[in-house]
């Protein structure tokens, strides 16, 4: 994309939903230097699946990662993850969206903060827990209830999409900002 148009290599961020949010995470943790933010929606972290069987597994909530991650591995270079996954998701369990964020923390050395629910209006309400290392965000998971394997806030009339959903495109946003303008880590 970046030779192709006139993208900041400075300013890329990945994000996939179902199986492109696990091809998302899989390019972060193979190309880390490439990308600022990676957010994960309805996807099973990167490395529990090696075939279609071990796929549907993962998808079931039932496979730890081929190649856990060691502590430290994230530390001064990985982006930052957001995972957003529908507690009524019965394509890929919600499982998933725990063991990522869990995951990914546990590599970067930070901590679990506290829970906190969120609604906007009359959307699904949200359960947001931030994940940090000292003062930095390391992972943030966003457990949408009511949300099945769609997009959450999506058009109306599109498949795999949820219009009641909170809006995942501008939490998505908002999130890859964030980290646009946080100095670059090394």
């Amino acid at each position: 994309v970046c030779v192709l148009y006139a993208a900041d290599r400075e300013r890329i961020a990945v994000a996939g939903l179902s199986a492109g949010a696990s091809m998302a995470a899989l390019l972060a943790t193979r190309y880390p230097q490439r990308f600022k933010a990676l957010v994960m929606h309805s996807g099973v972290p990167p490395g529990t699946a090696s075939s279609t069987v071990s796929a549907i597994g993962a998808m079931r909530g039932r496979r730890e990662p081929l190649a856990p991650l060691a502590p430290g591995d994230i530390v001064g270079h990985w982006p930052p993850l957001m995972v957003i996954h529908g507690e009524a998701d019965s394509v890929v369990s919600a499982r998933n969206a725990g063991a990522a964020a869990q995951m990914w923390s546990q590599a970067a050395g930070a901590s679990e903060g506290e829970p906190q629910q969120q609604r906007r209006g009359q959307r699904y309400p949200m359960t947001v827990t931030h994940f940090k290392r000292a003062r930095q965000v390391v992972a943030t998971l966003v457990e949408v209830g009511g949300l099945g394997h769609a997009w959450s806030g999506g058009a109306a009339r599109q498949r795999f999409s949820d219009a009641n959903g909170p809006d995942a495109s501008r939490m998505v946003w908002r999130f890859a900002a964030r980290q646009f303008d946080t100095p670059t880590r090394g």
